[in-house]
C-alpha cells in the first residue's frame, strides 16, 4: 500500500513539471508542430535601408585676430642749415597798452614853451598858459610856480569848477613828489601836478588858480579856464594842459 502511494506521487510530480514547462515528452511531434505554427504566424519586419542626411555646407569660420600695435614713424631728421636768412614773421596786432594812472618817469616842467614870459596882473601870481595836448589816458593840468624868475616851492595850486571854488581834487603843493604827496622833490622845484581824471579823458571846464594854504579859501592868483575833451584822437582837442604861475 505504501509503495503504491509513492509511485503515484512520483508520477504526479512529473506531470506537474511537464505542465509548468509546457513540454509533452510523450508527443514530440506535437511540440515541433506548435513551434512551426508559431513561427508561421509571426510577422516578418521589412528591412529598412538607412538614409543618410548630408550636413549643410557652412562657410569657413573666421577667427578674429587682434590688430597689430601701431608702429611709431621713424624720427624725422632736421633739415640741414642753409645760408639763406630766416624768414621774418610780421608782428601780430597787439592791443594798445593802457597808460599808467600816475606817471612813472620823473615829471618835468616841460611843455609847449620852456620859460614863461614876464607878465603883470592885479593878483600876486599871474597866469602863463603854455598850451594843451591830447592824452588818451588822463585829464591833467600841470605847471611850475615862479617867484622873481625862480621856481617856488610850498605853494598850493587848485583846480575847481569855478574860480575860488572848492577843489575838484586835492590841492597840490608845488615842489613835492607826485606819488608821495608832501615829500619834497628836489629834481622838480616849483612843479605841481593836478590829475583831474586818471585813466581816461573827460569833457569839462576847469579853473586853475593858487590859494593861500591847502584847502584854504583865499585866492592869490589869476584863474585860468581849461576846456578838456573826451576825444583824445582829434589833434585839436585838449586833455593835458600846461599852466605856469609867475610872481
Amino acid at each position: 500500500m505504501l509503495l503504491t502511494c509513492l509511485t503515484l506521487a512520483i508520477l504526479l510530480a512529473c506531470r506537474t513539471a511537464d505542465l509548468i514547462t509546457g513540454t509533452n515528452p510523450a508527443h514530440p511531434t506535437l511540440v515541433a508542430a506548435d513551434a512551426q505554427k508559431t513561427l508561421a504566424h509571426t510577422p516578418t519586419r521589412p528591412r529598412v535601408r538607412p538614409t543618410w542626411t548630408r550636413a549643410p555646407h557652412l562657410p569657413p569660420q573666421i577667427i578674429p585676430t587682434e590688430a597689430p600695435p601701431p608702429t611709431e614713424p621713424p624720427p624725422t631728421e632736421p633739415a640741414p642749415p642753409t645760408d639763406e636768412p630766416p624768414t621774418r614773421v610780421p608782428p601780430t596786432n597787439r592791443a594798445a597798452p593802457t597808460r599808467v594812472l600816475l606817471p612813472t618817469h620823473t615829471p618835468t616842467p616841460a611843455g609847449p614853451t620852456a620859460t614863461p614870459a614876464p607878465t603883470r596882473c592885479p593878483q600876486q601870481y599871474c597866469v602863463v598858459y603854455r598850451g594843451c595836448e591830447t592824452d588818451a589816458g588822463n585829464t591833467i593840468v600841470e605847471g611850475v610856480v615862479y617867484n622873481n624868475g625862480e621856481p617856488e616851492n610850498g605853494i598850493a595850486v587848485r583846480v575847481a569848477k569855478e574860480p575860488g571854488a572848492y577843489p575838484e581834487v586835492d590841492d597840490f603843493i608845488s615842489g613835492t613828489e607826485i606819488i608821495n604827496r608832501g615829500k619834497p622833490d628836489p629834481k622838480n622845484p616849483g612843479h605841481y601836478f593836478l590829475q583831474i581824471v586818471a585813466g581816461a579823458p573827460r569833457e569839462g571846464n576847469w579853473w586853475v588858480f593858487i590859494v593861500d594854504v591847502p584847502n584854504g579859501t583865499k585866492q592869490l592868483s589869476e584863474a585860468k579856464l581849461i576846456h578838456t575833451n573826451d576825444d583824445p584822437y582829434n589833434p585839436g582837442n585838449c586833455q593835458h594842459a600846461y599852466v605856469d604861475f609867475v610872481r
